[in-house]
């Protein structure tokens, strides 16, 4: 792996349009990138190359992605490695990361993945840089402890050794930067000063988070909440090992920050379940959204309400006045449907300009919710700064109730039917109930 200069990427492919769009982005971001049309000329490229980083399209002609890593990682260790894909399958996901990919992203209609993809390629760098340093300083700690000392100063990681009391007698230069103690500050101290208290009591024994039933604990990936010297707290992990001397048993801990991961993590969730433009849920999600509300109201024998919800003349608006304008729409309409239905209530983009209100728990209250989102469109403002005509929506309602028939698809059918027979009937704005 290439630690100086620019990051040599491989790109693979087949749409060149994306391609482009993915080579300019990565660009930006200092990378160099270059980049192959189909899974078997990348394979190629890739064996007469030298390259830091590897980003694979699962859907090529030729070869796909994931046979591309099973090629290439029978040939040898792969580089830091994304797979990408259209469709967020988590079975394509966990085979990657079988063949050793270090992670996936989904290519979202609105194209939010581009400035997804150099903090990943970022992050995993990171991480392989920090795996390396890690085997490098636990080899350091097999061969002596002079050496330790000297390889663990440079580590990037927070590294602590503490005694068989947990009073701390070696800290690295990383710890002091993730912690905010200076050396002088900590040495003789107990462990407990930097770990959150809810992971411990005063009444704990001094030695029960490095001991199982007696026996040293020799973990890998421990997940735990560090505190700052300035009372911040950051999310840790944690890989501990021991070793014997004259003197009794040692133990060091090598103590990652992964507020990144963490917070990484936590935007890959909310891709996952809402729409990048308008922030409600997508479609995606929705067939969870809807076994859940299912399975509570035939629990309670709570009916459910459902609105479909179609805005009128927005081939028009994007005509006449821009994407962008369409998109600005699109995005007010999403923020009245909230501000418009209860709490409880939920708003499903579920297609271009179309939106799905759930409304768990409504008897006959269907029609009351679509009468007030028709009142707040016919005095809402929010459009005059977009578009020089009137926005209006044309709703259909459907019911549904634990002694329904139907299968929630022929629910859906009909609130989609209503709608349409409201915007061919030409009544903007009103509804149909089923």
């Amino acid at each position: 792996m290439i630690d100086a200069g620019p990051i040599s990427v491989l790109y693979m492919e087949d749409d060149p349009g994306l391609a482009r769009l993915v080579q300019k982005r990565l660009r930006r971001a200092g990378y160099e990138i270059d980049v192959a049309e189909d899974g078997e000329q990348g394979v190629a490229q890739y064996k007469d190359g030298s390259y830091g980083v590897l980003i694979v399209d699962q859907n090529m002609p030729v070869l796909s992605g994931l046979q591309v890593l099973q090629v290439l990682s029978e040939a040898g260790e792969l580089p830091p490695t994304i797979m990408l894909t259209g469709t967020g399958s988590e079975e394509t996901a966990v085979e990657a990361m079988k063949l050793g990919a270090n992670d996936y992203v989904v290519k979202d209609a609105a194209a939010g993945f581009l400035d997804l993809l150099p903090p990943v390629i970022e992050r995993i760098l990171n991480e392989r840089r920090l795996v390396e340093e890690r085997q490098r300083a636990e080899e350091a700690l097999r061969e002596s402890e002079a050496r330790f000392r000297a390889v663990a100063q440079t580590a990037i990681d927070a590294i602590i050794s503490i005694d068989s009391q947990a009073r701390i007698t070696f800290w690295n230069h990383g710890a002091e930067v993730m912690f905010g103690y200076g050396e002088s500050d900590v040495l003789g101290r107990h462990l407990t000063m930097l770990i959150d208290e809810t992971h411990h009591t005063s009444n704990d024994p001094p030695m029960s988070f490095f001991d199982v039933n007696g026996e040293p604990r020799m973990d890998r990936g421990i997940e735990s909440r560090g505190r700052r010297r300035d009372g911040a707290i950051i999310p840790i992990e944690l890989s501990l090992s021991n070793w014997e001397t004259k003197a009794g048993t040692f133990y060091t801990a090598i103590v990652r920050d992964i507020t990144e991961q963490k917070e990484y993590e936590a935007q890959l969730a909310r891709m996952a379940h809402t729409d990048a433009l308008t922030g409600t849920y997508n479609r995606h999600y929705l067939a969870e959204l809807l076994e859940r509300e299912l399975h509570r109201a035939k629990r309670y024998s709570h009916p459910i309400g459902f609105l479909m919800i179609d805005v009128n003349r927005f081939k028009q608006i994007n005509d006449q006045c821009g994407h962008q304008a369409g998109d600005d729409v699109l995005v007010e309409i999403s923020r009245l449907l909230v501000e418009t239905v209860r709490e409880s209530d939920i708003v499903v983009r579920y297609g271009g300009d179309e939106f799905l209100i759930i409304l768990p728990e409504t008897d006959g209250e269907t029609e009351t919710c679509k009468q007030r989102i028709v009142e707040a469109m016919a005095t809402c403002e929010r459009f005059s700064g977009i578009v020089d005509f009137p926005v209006t929506l044309s709703i259909g309602c459907a019911h549904w109730d634990p002694n329904d028939p139907r299968t929630i698809d022929r629910i859906l059918d009909h609130a989609d039917q209503k709608m349409y027979e409201a915007k061919q009937a030409g009544r903007e704005a009103e509804a149909t109930s089923a």
